[in-house]
């Protein structure tokens, strides 16, 4: 069950299931589904996504545009902008920039 773990042991997970993940074209509703397990996740008609580790305080918003991806981590001014199409990729990216930390 996600809630009995800890926020390290769902980022932990979240790094295994990324070298799971194929390099797909993007579509939010199955981003949300492969991140649910791991992140609490809500959305608005699935252009902008809110995600955050499960047991974290720090959650961030993604804004899909048609070329990238403009991610913002709450209680932050900056804006970070992922040219990519892929899930994988994106993912990828938020966690090398440390976006989605536990």
């Amino acid at each position: 069950m996600a809630l009995k773990r800890s926020s390290l042991e769902n980022y932990t997970l979240l790094l295994v299931e990324l070298n799971k993940m194929r390099h797909t074209n993007f579509n939010a509703k199955t981003f949300l589904k492969k991140m649910r397990p791991f992140c609490k996740t809500s959305h608005l008609k699935f252009k902008t996504l809110f995600l955050r580790i499960r047991g974290s305080n720090i959650g961030i918003t993604i804004k899909v545009c048609t070329d990238c991806f403009i991610v913002t981590q709450s209680f932050c001014v900056h804006e970070f902008i992922f040219y990519c199409n892929s899930q994988k990729t994106l993912i990828t990216k938020l966690l090398k920039h440390n976006l989605l930390t536990p």
